[in-house]
């Protein structure tokens, strides 16, 4: 069990590379996947304190796939932050319908993305959360 790691899942390249370099700055590891269908698996497999999932995958949502955690380990799911440039006027309340515990917006900077790592892998005071620049 490695709660000292997270997991990212993000289908572009540039963007896992920088959030794996980011956790480098942070006491946790970075497990990095580019879509969501290993997602459960490798959750499973590694136990991660903190997933951070991108909403717009290939194939199935990060909704869906968050969803799909949620579902299979219950009370074990670790955290799931979004990761989102989507502005859709209902996305905080499906976020929150899904399971999600906050919302890190898309483009942020090294600060609003270290808070949020940190915040998601502590105790979560608050219900749900937004991360923005």
């Amino acid at each position: 069990m490695t709660q000292r790691s997270v997991l990212v899942v993000d289908d572009n390249a540039a963007n896992r590379d920088l959030y794996s370099d980011l956790l480098e700055m942070t006491p946790f590891t970075a497990i990095a996947l580019d879509g969501g269908d290993q997602a459960l698996a490798v959750t499973r497999q590694h136990r991660p304190g903190l997933v951070l999932m991108d909403i717009n995958l290939p194939g199935r949502s990060g909704l869906e796939v968050a969803a799909e955690i949620i579902a299979a380990l219950g009370a074990e799911a670790p955290p799931i932050l979004a990761l989102t440039a989507s502005c859709l006027p209902d996305l905080i309340d499906r976020l929150q319908a899904a399971g999600f515990v906050g919302l890190v917006s898309k483009p942020c900077g090294v600060a609003t993305f270290l808070e949020a790592v940190t915040w998601g892998m502590g105790e979560q005071a608050a219900p749900f959360r937004i991360f923005s620049c």
